[in-house]
């Protein structure tokens, strides 16, 4: 036992001999690691084992689905004597079981010990000591064609002399699914380890119809499956336990992690093919409760494997999984299937939820949701993925994320796919050829790719250092696991690959720099002997860490059984919690690094009954307000049916709001906007802060209409409001009357007659905003009206409209002679009105897509673009919103601005923009937009070919191949002369930000913080929200209508940003702020309800919700 510095309380702990510290003998000396893993060879571990998969003309990926999935590879100390030891699993080649000598060299003992599984089809394996006698055990996971001798799972009881008995039949768990992987973890806190069972489904999946319910509906072949351990067998217990069990169920894997932090184990199973993954919240009772589509907005399609860890330190696990689709542009375009938007949409509408050909980083908001956030991340692209690992590779106290990828055989390739989908050719060869099977399959591509190792770089960010850290060998890799095998205090990496041999890689960190490490090990007690389940939770100086103890993770593989904590140059821990699996916990302060320490549960400690923290939170939301039950209905309008490159729906923006007494009673009502065919609605408010619908007859008569924005403001100077409604969108044609914006006029007693003016400038155009303000100080209210696009021709620079009131609510469209800056601006989204130079005037800001930030400064009723002196050049993006505000408190006013945000597959800079092309460029009449973005150093088309040479079909002979439009810039598809003639836009940066006026005639731009970029912003507003004295900042957003390729962004649920009084802010989560809100929010606006301000906040396509503060 330890005294003294350490301090430990109620913990039992020892120390790792010292012999087992860095004592081995490097195969290398520190001075010949010139990268941070070091590749060793076959000669120097011994490690003759190789995956070889080899096809015939009977068992082939056509005879079998999971032909190239790959097997895994578990670490475990089988002889107990320190040392960590490898069993890889094989698919035609036998299992082999290593022992760890030291030095990274490794002895095989598969045949004496009895665990080659010979003959039969292994995938996955686990380590657990499944009958709690302290020794680890072996669990193979089997699959491949039924009728094969020993084909079911196998259990290996290690003996304690380095031999195994098989007793998968006495335990009950000798399953003869296609099985993928089991996780042994107590779910029911009983102290000894059950098993969730991942199988695959026997049906072939050309054989599913998508139908609604299908997962209710149990299997009894090859469902998934919970056992509980009952002490000498597993009992199924997965329907009582609510686990679902069906045909549809493609599972490649099986996840445990504490995820709401209640102390109870719940999991996460990703399945392939069409199936959604499933997320079971585990109720303490013996049950679980599915809640993926609760807590998710969005999974992987082909989810691969998956692991769970705490990414940004926040003690709460996040969720990553992989999923298929390449980076690089030539194999994107050639290996990539995306859905498009109707099987997208099928697929949803029968239950199969929202799922993107991508990886997906899981970051959990702390409240029972997560936010997708691999895109912002940079992690959501790296190629035929399976292993997914997060670990600390560098020591730095930040976990990383390895992916393990590649295929033997492209088997999606679209060439490949193009020609031999054709059931006539197959049929064809199939009667004419010897050895037809064969000779398909030899015509599939196969290409090595590398894996990835993402550093995490902090502020939610990865970048890839495979290559960099000495992990990029070309491969085909599959399962992965992670364990310090030289006891030297960082993770080396053991990967399993197809037809080539194993990947043996040292870490050489402790050799190359000064980091810091702390090891845990753990002694359970009863059943579960290796205490898996259990947590500890590092506090030292500003670092804190939290890790969980499941060795089954990745894909079909287990880690060593215990903690790494890389702790960079912190020598000193303050304290470490310790929760153990039966929710006892433990303490340790005054920790030294560099120990590999092991914890005893025999010494823990009930936990504390402690009061549940409460803090008050700035928001609280409540239900609306009684009559105000308004809930927005988007019309099923597809843009892309009619513009095919198109990557974002832009008939879905809205709705937006107005707040006013327009009844002369004293008290806020409320205008909200409506989508084609759903009226806007007017709420009047009543003393007892009720709500009535009124003027209803009136509005529903323009209900044919998108209204994308109102105004209420006195139009004609009687002293009432009056209301102003924008129409826009992109589902009308120019010539249509339902784009015609409308003036409604009050009659002092809030009843309201339709103006006849064609707003805003005599012509059908398709509005976006409306402001007012009187530009020309004469006593009236001018207006703003800004155009979002011309239908039919996106990416067409289109007008903004001053128009001058004549004081009486007669408008006249002054723009060529008071703005002609405004003519063919762009794509106008938003603007505000502020004095910025402070001359007392009102000067106009405006933003958009594809346009930078606009200002123009009256001069006496005139206005002149002043962008580039204001400091605004580069300021090209896709913006949506803007507001004015002091913000620092200078007494000047700021800008806040609203961009599509950095979690995206778009990307861009001055150095590197995102361009869009539009012209005719096949010269029939329509016009195109070809949007082109950097892929590495270059820049290509993002079209993929389908969806280009549907738009344009003379492209379709030029490019007959997938191939050969793969790698193709814009400038090679068009000649010099047409893009010459085309209109081009850029855009240079997708933050949104804040722009800080400098009191001098210019802005000083700031990006807003890591969280404010992982959702596209279409709402703000501002206020002193907690009561400091200081201008804080509310953003909401999200959009759900984009293309399957590029996929939704819906990471936001509204951020509360707090102001520090000195030009910054600090986002503060959902579960400390209050402020929580799912789905795509529009627009926010005060409004006094029983003379209390309150935040109304609506969203697309649902309800409003209400939040005092």
């Amino acid at each position: 036992m330890i005294s003294g510095k350490a301090n430990i309380f109620l913990a039992g702990l020892f120390i790792l001999s010292s012999i087992l510290f860095r004592s081995c003998n490097k195969a290398d000396s520190a001075s010949e690691n010139s990268t941070r893993f070091s590749l060793l060879d076959q000669k120097h571990t011994g490690i003759q084992f190789q995956n070889d998969v080899e096809y015939s003309e009977e068992y082939n990926t056509y005879t079998y689905r999971n032909f190239y999935n790959g097997a895994g590879v578990g670490l475990g100390d089988f002889n107990r004597d320190g040392l960590t030891d490898i069993y890889f699993c094989g698919n035609i080649a036998d299992n082999r079981l290593y022992i760890n000598r030291g030095d990274f060299r490794f002895e095989d003992i598969t045949e004496e010990a009895g665990v080659a599984c010979s003959g039969v089809w292994s995938t996955g394996v686990s380590i657990a000591d499944v009958n709690g006698d302290g020794w680890p055990d072996i669990y193979v996971c089997k699959s491949g064609l039924p009728e094969t001798p020993h084909r079911h799972n196998e259990l290996f009881i290690n003996n304690g002399d380095l031999t195994f008995t098989e007793q998968a039949g006495v335990y009950g768990i000798d399953d003869m699914g296609l099985s993928t992987h089991a996780n042994f973890f107590d779910y029911d806190r009983d102290g000894d380890l059950d098993c969730y069972l991942l199988n695959n489904s026997f049906q072939s999946v050309t054989d599913f119809d998508m139908v609604e319910g299908g997962r209710l509906v149990r299997d009894t072949l090859g469902a998934n499956k919970l056992y509980r351990n009952d002490g000498d067998i597993f009992v199924d217990v997965s329907a009582e336990a609510g686990i679902y069990g069906s045909k549809i169920g493609f599972g490649l894997g099986v996840s445990v992690a504490d995820l709401n932090r209640d102390g109870w184990m719940d999991l996460y199973v990703s399945n392939d093919f069409f199936e959604r993954d499933y997320l079971y919240i585990n109720m303490q009772d013996g049950t679980f409760s599915e809640v993926l589509e609760e807590q998710l907005s969005e999974t992987s399609l082909g989810a691969m494997g998956a692991d769970i860890a705490d990414i940004n330190n926040d003690a709460w696990p996040d969720i990553f999984v992989t999923e298929m689709t390449a980076e690089g542009d030539a194999r994107l375009k050639t290996k990539v299937l995306f859905e498009d938007w109707e099987s997208y949409r099928n697929k949803v509408d029968k239950g199969y939820h929202r799922q993107f050909a991508r990886n997906v980083l899981q970051l959990n908001n702390r409240n029972g949701s997560f936010s997708e956030i691999g895109r912002y991340s940079g992690v959501e692209a790296t190629d035929w993925s399976w292993g997914a690992l997060i670990m600390d590779l560098d020591n730095d106290g930040w976990r990383d994320l390895f992916v393990a990828n590649g295929i033997y055989k492209d088997l999606l390739d679209r060439d490949y796919l193009d020609i031999y989908s054709n059931p006539a050719l197959m049929r064809s060869m199939i009667e004419n050829e010897e050895k037809a099977i064969l000779s398909l399959i030899d015509r599939i591509p196969s290409e090595r790719v590398p894996n990835y190792a993402f550093r995490n770089m902090g502020e939610l960010s990865f970048t890839n250092h495979a290559e960099r850290w000495g992990l990029g060998s070309p491969s085909h890799s599959n399962g992965a696991a992670y364990g310090d095998l030289d006891n030297d205090g960082d993770l080396d990496l053991v990967i399993n690959n197809v037809n080539m041999p194993p990947f043996i890689y040292r870490n050489n960190t402790r050799d190359q720099d000064s980091s810091n490490f702390l090891s845990l090990s753990f002694m359970g007690t009863g059943g579960n002997q290796q205490a898996i389940g259990a947590s500890a939770t590092l506090y030292a100086e500003t670092l804190l860490s939290y890790q969980e103890l499941i060795p089954m993770r990745g894909f079909k593989s287990a880690v060593e059984c215990r903690l790494h904590f890389g702790l960079g140059d912190i020598l000193l821990i303050d304290s470490i919690h310790i929760s153990w699996p039966d929710g006892t916990c433990s303490m340790l302060y005054d920790v030294e690094t560099n120990q590999f320490l092991i914890l005893e549960q025999s010494a823990s400690l009930p936990l504390p009954d402690l009061p549940a923290p409460s803090p008050d939170k700035v928001f609280t939301r409540f239900d609306s307000p009684s009559g105000l039950a308004y809930t927005h209905r988007e019309n099923d309008f597809v843009d892309f049916q009619r513009e095919a490159l198109l990557f974002h729906m832009h008939s879905s923006e809205g709705p937006r709001m107005a707040t006013g007494d327009v009844n002369g009673d004293g008290l806020d009502d409320l205008y909200i906007c409506g989508a084609k065919g759903s009226p806007g609605a007017l709420y009047v408010q009543s003393n007892n802060g009720s709500f009535f619908l009124s003027n209803k007859a009136l509005f529903e008569k323009a209900s044919k209409s998108e209204e994308t924005d109102c105004a209420l403001f006195d139009a004609d100077g009687d002293g009432d409001l009056d209301l102003y409604v924008a129409c826009g969108g992109n589902e009308f044609s120019s010539s249509s009357s339902e784009l015609t914006d409308r003036l409604y006029l009050n009659n002092g007693r809030g009843g309201f007659s339709r103006s006849e003016q064609i707003l805003p400038a005599g012509r059908y155009e398709s509005s976006s905003c409306v402001q007012a303000s009187d530009f020309d100080s004469d006593g009236d209210l001018d207006l703003f009206v800004g155009i979002r696009l011309r239908p039919y021709l996106y990416g067409i620079p289109v007008n903004g409209y001053l128009l001058q009131n004549d004081g009486r609510g007669n408008f006249t469209n002054v723009s060529d002679e008071m703005a002609p800056g405004l003519k063919e601006l762009g794509m106008i989204t938003d603007m505000t009105w502020a004095d910025v130079d402070m001359d007392q005037d009102p000067d106009m800001l405006i933003v958009g897509e594809w346009m930078p930030v606009k200002v123009f400064i009256n001069e006496e009723g005139r206005f002149t673009e002043r962008s580039d002196s204001w400091g605004l050049s580069g300021t090209e993006g896709w913006w949506n919103r803007i507001i004015a505000r002091d913000l620092d408190g200078d007494g000047d006013t700021d800008l806040v601005l609203g961009n599509h945000g950095l979690n995206s597959r778009f990307r861009a800079s001055p150095e590197k923009p995102v361009t869009m092309y539009v012209n005719d460029f096949d010269l029939n009449g329509t016009v195109e937009h070809i949007i082109c973005a950097f892929n590495g150093d270059t820049a290509y088309p993002l079209a993929m070919k389908d969806d280009m040479v549907r738009q344009i079909p003379a492209l379709g002979s030029t490019f007959e191949t997938f191939r050969s439009y793969s790698g193709q810039t814009i400038h090679d598809i068009f000649s010099a002369e047409t893009l010459q003639r085309s209109v081009v836009k850029q855009v240079h940066m997708l933050e949104s930000a804040v722009l800080i006026n400098n009191g001098t005639g210019s802005f000083l731009l700031h990006a807003l913080p890591a969280e404010s970029q992982l959702f596209p912003v279409y709402a703000i507003t501002t206020g002193d929200f907690d009561h400091d004295g200081i201008c804080d900042i509310l953003l909401g957003g999200n959009l759900s209508r984009a293309k399957p390729e590029t996929g939704i962004y819906c990471a936001g649920h509204g951020l509360f940003l707090k102001g520090n009084g000195a030009g910054a802010w600090s986002p503060v989560p959902a579960d400390s702020s209050g402020f929580f809100t799912q789905g795509e929010i529009r627009d926010f606006e005060y409004i006094k309800i029983n003379g209390k301000p309150v935040i109304s906040v609506a969203r697309n396509n649902e309800n409003l919700h209400f939040y005092t503060f």
